[in-house]
């Protein structure tokens, strides 16, 4: 929706229409106004997005907005806007802290829309505390189809915790067709079943690593990360039958003993 206003310089510099005069941008009850240099004003009202209802602008360049949402327990989000002859939302982010990570980093999730504002349904940008809601942002038949590196889906697992979810047997086997396992990509594989697991997909996860172990039955890491998944559904003593490999293996290839996790020899006893 449009309207006629006029409002008082700021002292970021726009040029939202890349016109080389100054743009104005208000921010007011969840409404951003811009006055452009020599035409009329455009108005339009910021999506709402859940848990998140705090809102303030932000600034990268002269050629965006970036809207800043904040809410309760430091969760907040960012989206940002830019104008071609029409309003687009460029990406929405949210960032949220890993109560569960040792470290207590931020997950970040990002998802880039390049759509015109009036076209996108409210519902693609409803976000909760988990993240983005329902994973609407992914093909649920097939979401490996959009996806030719191993890597963008080991990144987009641990951007979007959730998509760990769509991974059922189905997708796991379609993963394994499509991502043959070799020599050239067992690091990514490994790490794609370890995003799984950390992210609560241990059958996902358990699949991946039992074809691990059985093409290449010297990775050591593998024995630990499956291990790992078996112990937290409570098949404790599959998981310290492989506990038991890992050691193994780390005393026979003599690595650093000091690298095993401690909790490791407190499960097999």
């Amino acid at each position: 929706m449009l309207f006629l206003s006029f409002v008082s310089a700021q002292s970021h510099y726009y040029d939202l229409d890349q016109d080389n005069i100054q743009d104005t941008v208000v921010l007011s009850k969840g409404v951003i106004t811009v006055h452009f240099g020599n035409k009329t004003s455009g108005s339009f009202e910021l999506p709402e997005i859940t848990t998140l209802t705090n809102t303030k602008i932000g600034y990268t360049n002269p050629y965006e907005i970036t809207i800043y949402y904040t809410g309760d327990k430091v969760l907040y989000g960012t989206i940002t806007i830019f104008y071609k002859r029409d309003w687009y939302i460029k990406n929405v982010n949210f960032y949220n802290p890993c109560q569960e990570c040792k470290d207590q980093n931020f997950k970040i999730l990002t998802k880039n829309i390049n759509l015109p504002i009036h076209s996108i349904d409210p519902e693609m940008l409803e976000i909760d505390s988990r993240g983005f809601k329902s994973l609407i942002f992914f093909d649920q038949k097939d979401i490996l189809e959009r996806y030719k590196d191993i890597k963008k889906i080991y990144m987009d697992l641990s951007y979007y915790p959730l998509l760990a979810n769509s991974f059922n047997e189905t997708t796991t086997s379609n993963f394994k067709k499509k991502f043959m396992l070799s020599q050239t990509n067992l690091d990514t594989v490994n790490n794609v079943a370890y995003i799984l697991s950390e992210n609560g997909n241990q059958k996902a996860a358990i699949d991946l690593l039992e074809q691990i172990i059985k093409k290449f039955p010297s990775r050591t890491v593998a024995y630990l990360n499956l291990a790992d998944s078996y112990w937290l559904i409570g098949e404790k003593e599959k998981a310290v039958e492989n506990y038991k490999t890992y050691l193994s293996l780390m005393k026979s290839q003599r690595k650093d003993l000091n690298k095993v996790p401690k909790y490791v020899g407190e499960r097999i006893k």
